[in-house]
Protein backbone atom coordinates (compact mmCIF):
# COMPACT_ATOMS: atom_id res chain seq x y z
CA UNK A 1 0.00 0.00 0.00
CA UNK A 2 1.14 3.66 -0.99
CA UNK A 3 1.16 6.53 1.19
CA UNK A 4 -1.51 8.75 1.23
CA UNK A 5 -0.68 11.27 -1.45
CA UNK A 6 -1.90 14.97 -1.90
CA UNK A 7 -4.71 15.01 -5.10
CA UNK A 8 -2.90 14.86 -8.51
CA UNK A 9 -3.21 18.63 -9.45
CA UNK A 10 -3.20 18.97 -13.68
CA UNK A 11 1.03 19.48 -14.90
CA UNK A 12 2.12 22.36 -15.86
CA UNK A 13 1.05 23.82 -19.64
CA UNK A 14 -1.89 21.46 -19.17
CA UNK A 15 -5.26 22.12 -20.62
CA UNK A 16 -8.10 23.79 -18.42
CA UNK A 17 -8.45 22.56 -15.25
CA UNK A 18 -11.19 20.40 -14.31
CA UNK A 19 -11.00 20.50 -10.39
CA UNK A 20 -11.94 17.78 -7.77
CA UNK A 21 -14.41 19.62 -6.54
CA UNK A 22 -16.08 23.54 -6.20
CA UNK A 23 -18.84 24.95 -4.18
CA UNK A 24 -20.97 27.09 -5.58
CA UNK A 25 -20.97 30.69 -4.39
CA UNK A 26 -23.27 33.06 -5.63
CA UNK A 27 -24.11 36.72 -5.21
CA UNK A 28 -27.01 35.62 -2.34
CA UNK A 29 -23.65 34.19 -0.53
CA UNK A 30 -22.03 37.25 -0.98
CA UNK A 31 -24.77 39.57 0.33
CA UNK A 32 -25.27 37.03 3.19
CA UNK A 33 -22.04 37.52 4.37
CA UNK A 34 -21.57 41.25 3.81
CA UNK A 35 -24.42 42.19 5.74
CA UNK A 36 -22.79 40.65 9.06
CA UNK A 37 -19.79 42.72 8.55
CA UNK A 38 -22.21 45.76 8.48
CA UNK A 39 -23.44 44.96 12.11
CA UNK A 40 -21.14 44.69 15.27
CA UNK A 41 -22.22 41.04 15.98
CA UNK A 42 -19.49 38.41 14.37
CA UNK A 43 -20.08 35.35 16.08
CA UNK A 44 -22.71 33.42 18.76
CA UNK A 45 -25.46 35.87 17.32
CA UNK A 46 -28.92 35.19 15.88
CA UNK A 47 -27.50 33.68 12.71
CA UNK A 48 -26.38 30.82 14.27
CA UNK A 49 -28.95 30.49 16.39
CA UNK A 50 -31.25 30.80 13.48
CA UNK A 51 -29.21 28.18 11.32
CA UNK A 52 -29.28 25.63 14.54
CA UNK A 53 -32.83 25.82 14.49
CA UNK A 54 -33.42 25.57 10.73
CA UNK A 55 -31.36 22.64 11.34
CA UNK A 56 -33.10 21.07 14.34
CA UNK A 57 -36.26 21.48 12.26
CA UNK A 58 -34.82 19.59 9.43
CA UNK A 59 -33.17 16.74 11.56
CA UNK A 60 -35.89 16.29 14.00
CA UNK A 61 -33.21 16.48 16.84
CA UNK A 62 -30.92 18.94 18.97
CA UNK A 63 -28.32 21.16 16.49
CA UNK A 64 -25.05 22.42 17.98
CA UNK A 65 -22.79 24.91 15.63
CA UNK A 66 -19.23 24.33 15.95
CA UNK A 67 -16.06 25.30 14.19
CA UNK A 68 -15.31 21.77 12.21
CA UNK A 69 -16.73 18.28 11.57
CA UNK A 70 -13.63 17.42 13.54
CA UNK A 71 -14.17 19.50 16.48
CA UNK A 72 -18.28 18.01 16.13
CA UNK A 73 -17.04 14.29 16.39
CA UNK A 74 -14.56 15.29 19.71
CA UNK A 75 -17.63 17.06 21.43
CA UNK A 76 -19.97 14.23 20.55
CA UNK A 77 -17.15 11.36 22.42
CA UNK A 78 -16.71 14.11 24.83
CA UNK A 79 -20.08 15.03 25.77
CA UNK A 80 -21.39 11.43 25.83
CA UNK A 81 -18.05 10.74 28.26
CA UNK A 82 -15.81 8.76 26.00
CA UNK A 83 -12.59 9.33 27.19
CA UNK A 84 -10.47 5.88 27.10
CA UNK A 85 -10.83 2.26 26.19
CA UNK A 86 -11.71 1.41 21.94
CA UNK A 87 -13.65 3.65 19.87
CA UNK A 88 -14.95 0.69 16.87
CA UNK A 89 -14.45 2.80 13.47
CA UNK A 90 -13.67 1.97 9.75
CA UNK A 91 -9.99 2.06 8.46
CA UNK A 92 -11.80 3.00 4.99
CA UNK A 93 -12.96 6.93 5.17
CA UNK A 94 -11.56 10.29 6.55
CA UNK A 95 -8.25 10.20 8.92
CA UNK A 96 -10.18 13.03 10.58
CA UNK A 97 -12.59 10.27 12.29
CA UNK A 98 -9.43 8.77 14.22
CA UNK A 99 -8.29 12.15 15.41
CA UNK A 100 -11.08 13.01 16.92
CA UNK A 101 -10.97 9.55 18.66
CA UNK A 102 -7.46 10.24 20.09
CA UNK A 103 -8.12 13.68 20.89
CA UNK A 104 -11.17 12.72 22.85
CA UNK A 105 -8.45 10.09 24.96
CA UNK A 106 -9.64 6.78 23.23
CA UNK A 107 -8.29 4.89 21.24
CA UNK A 108 -9.46 3.80 17.55
CA UNK A 109 -9.99 0.56 16.88
CA UNK A 110 -9.97 -0.14 12.95
CA UNK A 111 -13.00 -2.71 11.60
CA UNK A 112 -13.27 -3.87 8.19
CA UNK A 113 -15.93 -2.68 6.07
CA UNK A 114 -18.62 -4.69 4.13
CA UNK A 115 -17.71 -4.58 -0.07
CA UNK A 116 -21.59 -3.98 -1.04
CA UNK A 117 -21.51 -0.57 0.42
CA UNK A 118 -17.96 0.23 2.04
CA UNK A 119 -19.56 0.64 5.77
CA UNK A 120 -19.12 -0.96 8.86
CA UNK A 121 -21.99 -3.62 10.22
CA UNK A 122 -22.53 -5.84 13.00
CA UNK A 123 -20.94 -8.60 11.50
CA UNK A 124 -17.33 -6.71 11.17
CA UNK A 125 -17.45 -5.64 14.53
CA UNK A 126 -17.93 -9.16 15.47
CA UNK A 127 -15.09 -10.04 13.19
CA UNK A 128 -12.84 -6.77 15.44
CA UNK A 129 -12.60 -9.22 18.64
CA UNK A 130 -13.72 -9.56 21.72
CA UNK A 131 -12.52 -6.68 24.72
CA UNK A 132 -13.80 -3.38 26.01
CA UNK A 133 -15.44 -1.06 23.96
CA UNK A 134 -15.93 2.56 24.90
CA UNK A 135 -17.73 3.46 21.95
CA UNK A 136 -18.67 3.07 17.95
CA UNK A 137 -18.49 5.41 15.20
CA UNK A 138 -19.34 4.42 12.04
CA UNK A 139 -18.87 6.34 9.14
CA UNK A 140 -21.32 7.10 5.86
CA UNK A 141 -18.46 6.98 3.65
CA UNK A 142 -19.16 8.65 0.53
CA UNK A 143 -22.49 9.67 1.16
CA UNK A 144 -23.66 6.10 1.60
CA UNK A 145 -25.98 4.83 4.29
CA UNK A 146 -24.63 2.55 6.82
CA UNK A 147 -26.57 0.04 8.67
CA UNK A 148 -27.21 2.08 11.66
CA UNK A 149 -30.33 1.12 12.81
CA UNK A 150 -28.35 -2.51 12.71
CA UNK A 151 -25.64 -1.48 14.45
CA UNK A 152 -27.46 0.93 16.74
CA UNK A 153 -28.81 -2.79 18.21
CA UNK A 154 -25.64 -3.77 18.50
CA UNK A 155 -24.15 -1.12 20.19
CA UNK A 156 -26.88 -1.00 22.97
CA UNK A 157 -26.40 -4.41 23.69
CA UNK A 158 -23.31 -3.71 24.77
CA UNK A 159 -24.34 -0.41 26.68
CA UNK A 160 -22.11 1.67 24.83
CA UNK A 161 -22.69 4.90 23.04
CA UNK A 162 -22.96 5.15 19.07
CA UNK A 163 -22.11 8.66 17.25
CA UNK A 164 -22.54 8.44 13.66
CA UNK A 165 -19.97 10.34 11.39
CA UNK A 166 -22.26 11.98 9.48
CA UNK A 167 -19.50 14.40 7.93
CA UNK A 168 -19.94 13.32 4.18
CA UNK A 169 -23.62 12.63 4.05
CA UNK A 170 -26.05 15.48 4.48
CA UNK A 171 -29.21 14.38 2.81
CA UNK A 172 -28.39 10.70 3.18
CA UNK A 173 -31.26 8.79 4.87
CA UNK A 174 -31.32 5.56 6.87
CA UNK A 175 -34.06 3.58 7.00
CA UNK A 176 -35.87 6.93 6.02
CA UNK A 177 -34.43 8.41 8.86
CA UNK A 178 -31.50 11.63 8.40
CA UNK A 179 -27.97 10.29 8.51
CA UNK A 180 -26.78 11.66 11.97
CA UNK A 181 -29.92 11.00 13.93
CA UNK A 182 -29.92 7.60 14.71
CA UNK A 183 -27.26 7.08 17.00
CA UNK A 184 -26.56 9.08 20.40
CA UNK A 185 -24.97 11.73 18.21
CA UNK A 186 -24.54 12.80 14.80
CA UNK A 187 -22.19 14.88 13.00
CA UNK A 188 -22.18 16.82 9.65
CA UNK A 189 -19.23 19.06 8.15
CA UNK A 190 -19.47 22.18 5.79
CA UNK A 191 -15.80 22.43 4.24
CA UNK A 192 -15.99 23.39 1.04
CA UNK A 193 -16.07 20.21 -0.69
CA UNK A 194 -19.38 19.09 1.31
CA UNK A 195 -22.55 18.74 -0.04
CA UNK A 196 -23.20 22.79 1.31
CA UNK A 197 -20.28 24.88 2.51
CA UNK A 198 -20.14 28.00 5.05
CA UNK A 199 -16.20 27.22 4.44
CA UNK A 200 -15.59 25.73 7.76
CA UNK A 201 -17.70 24.48 10.35
CA UNK A 202 -19.44 21.39 11.82
CA UNK A 203 -22.95 20.42 13.27
CA UNK A 204 -22.70 17.94 16.54
CA UNK A 205 -26.75 15.99 15.94
CA UNK A 206 -28.20 14.96 19.82
CA UNK A 207 -31.06 12.94 20.55
CA UNK A 208 -30.93 14.12 23.82
CA UNK A 209 -31.59 18.03 24.64
CA UNK A 210 -29.18 17.53 27.69
CA UNK A 211 -26.18 16.24 26.05
CA UNK A 212 -26.89 19.46 22.92
CA UNK A 213 -26.18 21.62 26.22
CA UNK A 214 -23.44 19.91 27.41
CA UNK A 215 -22.21 20.19 24.09
CA UNK A 216 -22.98 23.93 23.98
CA UNK A 217 -21.32 24.82 27.02
CA UNK A 218 -18.13 22.49 25.95
CA UNK A 219 -17.77 24.32 22.83
CA UNK A 220 -17.53 27.84 24.34
CA UNK A 221 -15.02 27.58 27.23
CA UNK A 222 -17.73 25.45 29.63
CA UNK A 223 -19.62 28.65 29.76
CA UNK A 224 -23.79 28.09 30.42
CA UNK A 225 -25.46 30.36 27.32
CA UNK A 226 -26.19 33.70 28.57
CA UNK A 227 -24.05 34.30 31.86
CA UNK A 228 -20.56 34.24 33.06
CA UNK A 229 -20.83 31.35 34.86
CA UNK A 230 -18.33 28.55 33.60
CA UNK A 231 -18.80 24.69 34.57
CA UNK A 232 -15.74 22.12 33.87
CA UNK A 233 -13.74 21.77 30.93
CA UNK A 234 -14.16 24.15 28.11
CA UNK A 235 -12.51 24.23 24.93
CA UNK A 236 -12.95 27.29 21.65
CA UNK A 237 -14.96 25.42 18.84
CA UNK A 238 -17.28 28.33 18.09
CA UNK A 239 -18.74 29.27 14.38
CA UNK A 240 -18.86 33.03 13.42
CA UNK A 241 -21.69 34.62 12.22
CA UNK A 242 -19.98 34.81 8.70
CA UNK A 243 -20.37 31.39 8.63
CA UNK A 244 -23.82 30.90 9.58
CA UNK A 245 -25.05 34.02 7.29
CA UNK A 246 -23.52 31.66 4.53
CA UNK A 247 -24.99 28.60 6.01
CA UNK A 248 -28.55 29.66 6.19
CA UNK A 249 -27.51 30.52 2.03
CA UNK A 250 -26.57 27.46 1.04
CA UNK A 251 -29.07 25.58 3.09
CA UNK A 252 -32.23 26.76 0.79
CA UNK A 253 -30.57 25.48 -2.20
CA UNK A 254 -28.67 21.79 -0.46
CA UNK A 255 -31.79 19.89 -2.14
CA UNK A 256 -31.39 21.01 -5.13
CA UNK A 257 -27.74 20.40 -5.36
CA UNK A 258 -28.08 17.12 -4.21
CA UNK A 259 -30.36 16.56 -6.46
CA UNK A 260 -27.55 17.53 -9.35
CA UNK A 261 -25.16 15.82 -7.37
CA UNK A 262 -27.41 12.27 -8.15
CA UNK A 263 -28.16 13.15 -11.72
CA UNK A 264 -24.09 13.38 -12.20
CA UNK A 265 -23.50 9.99 -10.30
CA UNK A 266 -26.24 8.31 -12.10
CA UNK A 267 -24.49 9.70 -16.06
CA UNK A 268 -20.81 8.68 -14.21
CA UNK A 269 -22.46 4.89 -13.21
CA UNK A 270 -23.97 4.86 -17.03
CA UNK A 271 -20.67 6.34 -18.63
CA UNK A 272 -18.56 4.12 -16.70
CA UNK A 273 -20.48 0.74 -17.38
CA UNK A 274 -19.39 -0.21 -20.75
CA UNK A 275 -15.58 0.89 -19.71
CA UNK A 276 -13.31 -2.28 -19.45
CA UNK A 277 -10.91 -2.19 -16.02
CA UNK A 278 -13.62 0.70 -14.09
CA UNK A 279 -15.86 -0.53 -11.25
CA UNK A 280 -18.14 2.06 -10.00
CA UNK A 281 -19.12 2.56 -6.17
CA UNK A 282 -22.55 0.14 -5.67
CA UNK A 283 -25.43 1.14 -6.14
CA UNK A 284 -27.81 0.78 -2.99
CA UNK A 285 -29.27 -2.77 -2.79
CA UNK A 286 -33.04 -3.12 -3.70
CA UNK A 287 -33.91 -4.21 -0.16
CA UNK A 288 -32.39 -1.47 1.85
CA UNK A 289 -34.14 1.07 -0.93
CA UNK A 290 -37.28 -0.61 0.48
CA UNK A 291 -36.01 -0.21 3.37
CA UNK A 292 -35.99 3.71 3.27
CA UNK A 293 -32.31 4.24 2.43
CA UNK A 294 -31.19 6.73 0.44
CA UNK A 295 -27.74 8.30 -0.81
CA UNK A 296 -26.53 11.53 -0.92
CA UNK A 297 -23.46 11.79 -2.86
CA UNK A 298 -20.40 13.34 -1.66
CA UNK A 299 -18.00 12.49 -3.99
CA UNK A 300 -17.85 9.74 -6.73
CA UNK A 301 -14.80 7.23 -6.99
CA UNK A 302 -13.91 4.50 -9.71
CA UNK A 303 -11.92 1.43 -8.87
CA UNK A 304 -9.54 0.36 -10.87
CA UNK A 305 -7.16 -3.05 -10.73
CA UNK A 306 -4.47 -1.88 -8.25
CA UNK A 307 -2.86 0.26 -6.67
CA UNK A 308 -0.08 0.98 -9.61
CA UNK A 309 -3.30 1.25 -12.55
CA UNK A 310 -4.61 3.83 -10.05
CA UNK A 311 -2.00 5.60 -9.30
CA UNK A 312 -0.58 5.63 -13.51
CA UNK A 313 -4.13 6.89 -14.24
CA UNK A 314 -4.36 9.48 -11.85
CA UNK A 315 -1.03 10.76 -12.91
CA UNK A 316 -1.74 10.64 -16.51
CA UNK A 317 -5.21 12.64 -15.86
CA UNK A 318 -3.22 15.17 -14.40
CA UNK A 319 -0.93 15.82 -17.47
CA UNK A 320 -4.79 16.41 -18.86
CA UNK A 321 -5.46 18.77 -16.81
CA UNK A 322 -8.31 16.75 -14.60
CA UNK A 323 -7.39 16.68 -10.72
CA UNK A 324 -8.40 13.36 -9.03
CA UNK A 325 -7.26 11.95 -5.44
CA UNK A 326 -7.26 8.64 -3.65
CA UNK A 327 -10.11 8.14 -1.67
CA UNK A 328 -9.59 6.82 0.73
CA UNK A 329 -6.37 5.14 2.37
CA UNK A 330 -6.55 3.00 4.76
CA UNK A 331 -6.32 5.24 8.13
CA UNK A 332 -4.18 2.63 9.90
CA UNK A 333 -2.04 2.60 7.36
CA UNK A 334 -1.14 5.98 7.87
CA UNK A 335 1.14 7.41 10.91
CA UNK A 336 -0.05 7.78 14.00
CA UNK A 337 -1.77 5.02 13.20
CA UNK A 338 0.08 2.36 11.68
CA UNK A 339 0.15 -1.26 12.70
CA UNK A 340 3.48 -3.09 13.40
CA UNK A 341 3.11 -6.00 12.41
CA UNK A 342 0.32 -6.04 10.32
CA UNK A 343 -1.35 -8.63 8.15
CA UNK A 344 -2.58 -7.94 4.97
CA UNK A 345 -5.21 -10.05 5.37
CA UNK A 346 -6.46 -8.21 8.40
CA UNK A 347 -9.14 -5.48 6.72
CA UNK A 348 -9.11 -7.47 3.31
CA UNK A 349 -12.15 -5.54 2.24
CA UNK A 350 -10.15 -1.73 3.56
CA UNK A 351 -7.10 -2.76 1.55
CA UNK A 352 -8.56 -3.46 -1.53
CA UNK A 353 -10.77 -0.43 -1.44
CA UNK A 354 -8.22 1.78 -0.34
CA UNK A 355 -5.81 0.59 -2.90
CA UNK A 356 -7.77 0.67 -6.36
CA UNK A 357 -10.09 3.99 -5.52
CA UNK A 358 -9.69 7.59 -7.42
CA UNK A 359 -11.92 10.17 -7.05
CA UNK A 360 -12.79 11.91 -10.15
CA UNK A 361 -14.23 15.63 -10.37
CA UNK A 362 -17.62 16.08 -9.07
CA UNK A 363 -19.87 18.51 -7.69
CA UNK A 364 -23.33 20.34 -7.84
CA UNK A 365 -21.50 22.36 -10.90
CA UNK A 366 -19.96 20.52 -12.79
CA UNK A 367 -20.69 21.20 -16.31
CA UNK A 368 -21.98 17.99 -19.13
CA UNK A 369 -18.91 18.77 -20.97
CA UNK A 370 -16.69 18.67 -18.14
CA UNK A 371 -18.08 15.41 -16.92
CA UNK A 372 -17.72 14.27 -20.68
CA UNK A 373 -14.31 15.09 -20.80
CA UNK A 374 -13.24 13.34 -17.59
CA UNK A 375 -14.72 9.86 -18.71
CA UNK A 376 -13.17 10.35 -21.97
CA UNK A 377 -9.69 11.10 -20.25
CA UNK A 378 -10.41 8.17 -18.04
CA UNK A 379 -10.93 5.58 -20.67
CA UNK A 380 -7.64 7.67 -22.38
CA UNK A 381 -5.42 7.00 -19.38
CA UNK A 382 -6.56 3.59 -18.84
CA UNK A 383 -6.02 2.53 -22.86
CA UNK A 384 -3.76 5.17 -24.70
CA UNK A 385 -3.66 4.83 -28.29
Amino acid sequence: MTEARRPTPPSEGAPARIPLSRPIIDEVDRRAVLEVLQGSTLALGPRAQELEERFSSRLGASCVLVSSGTAALFLALRALGVRGGRVLTPSYGFVATAHAISLAGATPHFVDVDPRHGCITPETLEEAGAGEVSAVLPVHVFGTPAPVVEIRDWAVSRGVPLIEDACEALGTLCAGLPAGTIGDAGTLAFYPNKQMTMGEGGLVILRDPGVAERVRRLRNQGRTPGVMTFEGEGFNFRITEMQAALGLAQLSRVDEWNARRSALAAEYREAFAAMPGVETWAPISPDRRRAGDQRSWFTFPIFLKDTATRDLVSARLATLGIETAPYFPAIDRIDPYRRSPRSPESLPVTTSLSGRGLALPFHAGLTVEERRSVVEAVGRALHPV
